[in-house]
């Protein structure tokens, strides 16, 4: 009896712990060296792909909030006045963190969320691939194009095998995430970018997408790859 009081209590400290309630979202930003005063501007792409604000917040001491509601997740970001660059998140219920980096906007960190969480690894991980292809570039160039005056064809295709060899890591990494991880939104949207592969594979993508969680196949996104797949089936099958 005393351990489910217990356990009663630690659940009831737990909620009360928490800033918002179900269908609710908090943006808690961290702004260190962005001056007071400074906009911090919500933004998404509507249905006819044009950007939208949809909230704003200044910063004081360093910090920014901004509450809200909020449906099913949605990818959206958020623009910090004096920075060219937006800080791309997924906008879900609960707390979300954001620490913005002001010198290098794309290592501003992102969390406090389930999908947010999974957004920081996953950009971590591409951000790795996308160092590796700009160095190679960076280190290789001026041998690539010395190989080419002297048509010195096999140090060209040795270096473009070399680079093909990065990028494939790259798509391999793309392509196996949503197997993975079929609870994650981001794992949504990679297979929404499938459609415009070159390379797209119907039964793949129809097999990767079934072993998604129902919870996100019920997503506005969910919801469309549902239907663009059965149209692309259907017209098939009439061929």
């Amino acid at each position: 009896m005393k351990k489910i009081v217990f356990l009663l209590v630690l659940s009831l400290a737990i909620f009360s712990c928490s800033k918002v309630r179900k269908g609710e979202f908090l943006i808690s930003g961290n702004a260190k060296g962005i001056a007071d005063g400074k906009m911090v501007v919500l933004k998404k792409q509507n249905e006819f792909g044009v950007v939208v604000n949809i909230d704003s917040a200044k910063v004081k001491d360093g910090k920014f909030e901004i509450k809200g509601k909020v449906k099913e997740p949605s990818m959206l970001a958020l623009f910090v006045s004096g920075l060219q660059q937006p800080i791309p998140f997924i906008l879900e219920t609960g707390e979300i963190e954001v620490k913005v980096d002001k010198d290098s906007i794309w290592k501003s960190e992102i969390g406090g969320t389930s999908n947010n969480e999974d957004f920081q690894k996953f950009n971590v991980k591409l951000n790795t691939f996308q160092k590796k292809l700009v160095d190679f570039q960076n280190k290789n160039i001026q041998k690539l194009m010395d190989a080419q005056k002297k048509n010195d064809n096999v140090t060209v295709e040795k270096l473009k095998k070399e680079y093909s060899d990065i990028q494939k890591g790259m798509d391999d990494f793309m392509s196996v995430y949503p197997e993975q991880n079929p609870e994650s939104y981001i794992s949504l949207l990679l297979i929404q970018n499938m459609f415009n592969s070159p390379k797209f594979d119907l039964a793949k993508v129809t097999k990767t997408y079934s072993n998604i969680d129902a919870d996100l196949k019920a997503t506005k996104v969910g919801k469309e790859i549902g239907l663009k797949l059965k149209t692309i089936e259907n017209t098939q099958k009439k061929k």
